[in-house]
């Protein structure tokens, strides 16, 4: 397991620097290889119930947040968020303070940086349009750290 577990950072730090070396070449590229891995390996973490290291995992893979926050990947951060809030509402586990205010953090990240991205498509088919300031990043985090604040008692 342990001979597995080299090998997954390995390739990892290979990802990590390809897209490094994407970076040079082309600065304004946005890639999401490295940040998809460490969004599922934080989504299942926090599926298995140890929340603290999955959503650790889920915040560092949206770093830097202007070149990795888009409306999927955002979509499945707000999933483990959600399953975060949901377990402090029933009081089925206890998170770390200092858990918690990275999830403040991330989320004020988030509010900053997601102006410009939107949650959802509209559907095409759809005659009422979503209502703009709603379907943004920046909204759906000022309600998660909302949400988070109230059921963590901050």
């Amino acid at each position: 397991m342990t001979s597995q577990n080299e090998e997954a950072e390995e390739l990892m730090r290979k990802i990590e620097k390809e897209e490094e070396q994407m970076g040079y070449e082309d600065p304004d590229r946005k890639v999401y290889h490295l940040c998809i891995v460490n969004l599922v390996i934080g989504t299942l973490y926090c599926a298995k119930g140890n929340f603290e290291f999955g959503i650790t995992r889920v915040i560092k893979s949206m770093e830097p947040y202007a070149k990795k926050l888009g409306m999927d990947t955002w979509h499945y951060a707000k999933r483990c968020f959600l399953g975060l809030i949901e377990n402090l509402a029933k009081h089925m586990i206890m998170v770390r303070d200092v858990v918690l205010q990275d999830c403040i953090q991330f989320l004020e990240h988030a509010e900053l940086y997601g102006k410009q991205v939107p949650c959802r498509i509209q559907p095409p088919l759809s005659t009422t349009a979503a209502h703009e300031g709603k379907n943004t990043v920046t909204y759906e985090a000022r309600l998660l750290k909302a949400l988070l604040i109230q059921v963590s008692d901050m």
